[in-house]
C-alpha cells in the first residue's frame, strides 16, 4: 500500500505516467473491481437472519457520520466543494480488505475477517444511492436537481454496476446456491485482492500533491476529529442500542462493529471523487494523512484494547 503510493506520486513527478491515468484507475477500482471482489466475497458467506443486525446499523452509523459531518463541514471547510467532499470523507470507512477488516484479520483471524464482510455487504449499494448523489450534488457550482432525481441518475449510471452485483450475491447466498469450487481453489480473491489494491493505491500517489497538506490542515484535523472520536462515540453507542432490538451485538460481532466503527477515511471516498470531479486531489492527501493518523496513533490503541 505505501509503495504504490509513493511509486504512483513518483510516476507523476517524473512525467513517467499521467495524473489522468489516476482518475482512470480510480474509477476501474470502484466500478469493477471492488465489486467483483465483494460479490465473490457475500456469495461465500452462510448468512442468516440474526446477521442482518450487522450491515443495518453499519448502514445507519455511515449516514449518521455523513450528515453530522455535513453539517460539522463550516468549522473546517471554505467552499461549496470541500463541504462536500468532508461529508464523503467523514461518512466513507475504510471498512474492507485494505484497512478494517485486516485489522479484523490481525485481531480475531478468519472469524474477524468474515464478519467484516457481513458488516459492509450493504457498502456498495450505500455508495451508490448515497455518495453518488452528494458527490454529484456538491461537484457542480449550483445544485443538479431534487435529491430524488439525483438518486435516479445514480442509479441508471454505468458506474453503479455494483449495486445489482451485490443484490445478485446476497441472493445467490441466502437461497444457498453454492460458490463456484474454483473461486477457492484457483484462490480468484486473493488474486483480485492483490491486484485491485496496488492499484487503487497507485491511483492515489498519482493524485497526490503534498503541495496540498499545509491549506488542508484544517480540514484533516476535522476529519480526524470525525473519523477517530465521533465514530469511535457513534459506533459504542449504536452497539448498545442494539442490546434493546431482537438481535443484540454481543462478544465478537460487537467487537466488529466498534472497530469497524472509527477507522480511517476510505479508498472508495478517493475514487468517488475522481469519478464526479469533487476535488481529487484534495481527496488523496486526505486519505494519505489520514491513514497515516491512524496508523501512527489510533490503531496501536485498538491493538491493545481489543487484542
Amino acid at each position: 500500500m505505501v509503495l504504490t503510493t509513493v511509486g504512483g506520486y513518483l510516476c507523476r513527478r517524473l512525467a513517467w505516467v499521467s495524473e489522468r491515468t489516476g482518475e482512470r484507475l480510480m474509477t476501474l477500482v470502484a466500478v469493477f473491481g471492488y465489486p467483483v471482489v465483494g460479490f465473490f466475497s457475500v456469495w461465500g458467506l452462510h448468512l442468516k437472519p440474526s446477521d442482518a443486525a450487522l450491515p443495518i446499523l453499519a448502514v445507519v452509523q455511515v449516514v449518521l457520520m455523513t450528515f453530522l459531518s455535513l453539517a460539522m463541514a463550516p468549522w473546517f471547510t471554505e467552499d461549496r466543494a470541500e463541504r462536500g467532499l468532508f461529508a464523503v470523507a467523514g461518512g466513507l470507512g475504510n471498512n474492507g480488505f485494505t484497512m478494517g477488516a485486516f485489522v479484523l484479520y490481525l485481531l480475531y483471524g478468519e472469524d474477524g475477517m468474515g464478519l467484516a464482510n457481513v458488516y459492509f455487504i450493504a457498502f456498495i449499494p450505500l455508495v451508490v444511492v448515497l455518495f453518488y448523489p452528494l458527490a454529484r450534488h456538491f461537484a457542480s457550482a449550483q445544485p443538479a436537481g431534487s435529491l430524488g432525481r439525483l438518486i435516479l441518475r445514480s442509479l441508471l449510471d454505468w458506474r453503479s454496476l455494483g449495486l445489482p452485483a451485490s443484490l445478485v450475491a446476497v441472493i445467490l447466498s441466502a437461497s444457498g446456491v453454492p460458490r463456484p469450487v474454483q473461486v477457492s481453489s484457483w484462490r480468484l480473491l486473493d488474486i483480485l485482492v492483490f491486484t485491485i489494491t496496488p492499484l487503487a493505491f497507485f491511483g492515489i500517489g498519482l493524485r497526490l500533491h503534498l503541495s496540498k497538506v499545509r491549506p488542508l490542515v484544517r480540514i484533516l484535523a476535522g476529519l480526524a476529529l470525525v473519523r477517530f472520536v465521533l465514530g469511535a462515540i457513534l459506533g459504542l453507542g449504536l452497539a448498545w442500542l442494539s442490546q434493546f432490538t431482537p438481535w443484540p451485538l454481543a462478544d465478537l460481532r460487537w467487537k466488529i462493529f466498534v472497530v469497524e466503527g472509527f477507522v480511517p477515511t476510505a479508498v472508495t471516498m478517493v475514487a468517488v471523487a475522481n469519478m464526479f470531479g469533487l476535488r481529487p486531489r484534495e481527496a488523496s492527501v486526505l486519505f494519505v494523512v489520514n491513514t497515516l493518523l491512524y496508523l501512527a496513533l489510533v490503531l496501536p490503541l485498538v491493538l491493545w484494547i481489543f487484542g
